[in-house]
């Protein structure tokens, strides 16, 4: 393999997966273009709930799902909605992903995700650093709520995970929630409170101050959309949109969107999207000091620079239905049970798509199709707490190096 400095490399997707890679090929010495039909940032990495949570390896992948699965989704005022039109096109997926609802795929996916999301943080920060994104970013943990005893009961599992799992997770009582947040309603008697995570005070403004940074060193950042991955006779990669380049390699971080490339070079995965909604509250972003999250409700809180964002749902309708009303009324709802100060109509909101394999583990590694091709897709719901690990692990991978852990788990062969 010529040397990194030898190479042309193109990044398809400027999320923060796409650009953290980006800046970790940079690094390793490639000459890197990344590409993307929005501006930096604009996709699952604009609108999620705004967490770099070390902690958030348990999947949603849960035993009780099974079970559950048919409350969930006749029930009103659930956090799950299916467009049923669609539902055909998602029983593969949906028949795996409940073939890893099992204790002990459970067990292997939090491992796996623990062992990326640990390491984050390590890779993250520098980066955050350098570009003076790290203004962007807040301390003070993660909140984790239960309603009840019973729901907290219901959660052993997860708790289990957790506690064996994550070295900062402090147990605590209503009266210490009360004390971190006096602005929740008392309807919580038990929290999981993670002391190391931090959250974006936009997640946009940090995706843009990235890419600005990869700019300045040289990087070039082409606005279009790319269609087609096709391998030349020479093995490297053609990368067409509206307009074409020859790459010695290519890595593939485009989310959701992935799904919608062809060409010689692209390998069919399970890849799915989970819809997800957030609304957000101008001027509230003092009413809570960190992420707030229901372990039950699908929904989490997050104070930032344009106010209160309120994030959750998911719902399984693919990428080109509208956004569904019902799904930020549920948001609207849920916010003021638990912030009954809020009592103003949303400021804004928003639908975006989450990349998500039926195992809720991402795909890093090289394509069993192509080998100049990189695969970084995948990420699901904690895309904003893993993708910088994930960009240093492309690096290493596209320069022929060990990557800083052992990617097994994640590979596209285990499809």
């Amino acid at each position: 393999m010529p040397a990194p400095d030898e190479q042309n490399i193109a990044v398809i997707g400027a999320g923060i997966v796409g650009i953290s890679s980006a800046l970790y090929l940079q690094r390793a010495g490639f000459a890197v273009t990344l590409i993307d039909r929005d501006e930096p940032g604009h996709g699952a990495s604009f609108g999620n709930a705004a967490a770099l949570a070390p902690h958030a390896f348990v999947p949603i992948n849960s035993p009780s799902i099974p079970r559950r699965l048919l409350p969930l989704l006749f029930a009103s005022g659930s956090p799950l909605s299916i467009d049923w039109g669609y539902a055909p096109r998602m029983l593969p997926w949906l028949l795996s992903f409940l073939s890893h609802c099992t204790p002990s795929e459970v067990t292997r996916i939090a491992q796996a995700m623990h062992t990326l999301l640990s390491r984050n943080l390590d890779y993250a920060l520098p980066l955050f650093r350098e570009s003076g994104a790290d203004r962007l970013m807040r301390a003070g943990g993660y909140l984790h709520l239960y309603e009840s005893e019973a729901a907290y009961r219901a959660s052993a599992g997860e708790v289990a995970l957790y506690k064996r799992l994550a070295d900062d997770v402090e147990e605590i009582d209503a009266a210490a929630i009360r004390r971190l947040e006096p602005n929740l309603a008392p309807v919580f008697v038990k929290a999981l409170y993670f002391h190391s995570a931090l959250h974006y005070l936009s997640t946009v403004d940090v995706c843009a101050t990235l890419v600005k940074q990869f700019c300045a060193r040289g990087g070039r950042f082409l606005r279009d959309e790319v269609r087609t991955l096709d391998a030349e006779a020479d093995g490297r990669i053609r990368v067409a949109g509206t307009q074409q380049g020859v790459y010695d390699q290519a890595v593939l971080a485009a989310g959701a969107h992935a799904r919608r490339l062809f060409g010689s070079s692209v390998e069919k995965l399970p890849l799915e999207t989970e819809r997800g909604y957030h609304i957000m509250f101008g001027g509230q972003a003092g009413i809570i000091s960190r992420t707030c999250s229901s372990a039950t409700a699908g929904f989490a809180m997050t104070p930032m620079s344009e106010g209160l964002r309120c994030a959750g749902m998911v719902e399984l309708a693919g990428l080109d239905k509208p956004p569904n009303p019902a799904c930020h009324a549920y948001l609207d709802r849920t916010a003021k049970r638990f912030l009954p100060d809020i009592t103003e109509r949303p400021s804004s909101t928003w639908m975006g798509f989450r990349p998500s394999m039926p195992d809720a583990l991402p795909v890093i590694g090289r394509s069993g199709r192509t080998a100049n091709v990189i695969l970084a897709v995948g990420h699901q719901h904690v895309g904003m707490s893993s993708g910088c690990v994930t960009g240093a692990i492309v690096a290493d991978i596209a320069a022929g190096r060990t990557p800083p852990i052992d990617i097994t788990p994640f590979s596209p062969a285990r499809f």
